[in-house]
């Protein structure tokens, strides 16, 4: 199968959670909770709020554009559409700004081993698949990710028309 079909396939499974076979605003709304819940992070905090906010956003966005039969859910077919460059900028930036600023609980722009673990796994990767991951943006294995190799490594994920290295590891 294609690469970038897999990274599709990958994102619809992990964001689908409650595996009905369709994206909803719920599958969102729980994602930021997830997240917030398995980093030990106050709601109330700027960061949490900012997930919640870019997580409603993301979803928003992906109704809004790909929603072709207006039942207010997405399968993954009207997902596979959205994974083109005119939907990243506004919709999943955002949410990839808020997930790496949250998993990054010192602000010092790297995130830890175990908070890509706890992060990622709360989206809904698999644990050996963020391995992979962690390997690939810190080969030297110093337990450090920076955030915006993570960042360009989410947007490869996302837009990469063909294999790439590092966005590959999550599928």
């Amino acid at each position: 199968m294609d690469a970038r079909l897999d990274r599709i396939k990958a994102a619809f499974d992990a964001l689908d959670t409650n595996s009905n076979g369709y994206l909803e605003a719920e599958d969102f709304d729980g994602l930021g909770h997830r997240i917030i819940q398995a980093l030990n992070v106050a709601e109330s905090s700027p960061k949490a709020q900012a997930l919640h906010t870019s997580c409603r956003l993301y979803w928003q966005g992906l109704v809004d554009s790909l929603d072709r039969n207006n039942d207010g859910r997405l399968s993954s077919e009207e997902y596979a559409r959205f994974h083109e460059p005119n939907g990243y900028e506004e919709n999943v930036r955002p949410y990839a700004e808020a997930l790496t600023a949250i998993c990054d609980r010192d602000d010092d722009g790297f995130v830890q081993h175990a908070d890509l673990v706890r992060g990622l796994g709360a989206v809904g990767f698999p644990v050996e698949n963020i391995e992979r991951l962690s390997q690939a943006l810190d080969p030297q294995g110093t337990g450090l990710i920076s955030r915006s190799e993570w960042r360009t490594a989410i947007e490869d994920f996302f837009l990469a028309k063909g294999s790439h290295a590092v966005s590959d590891t999550l599928v």
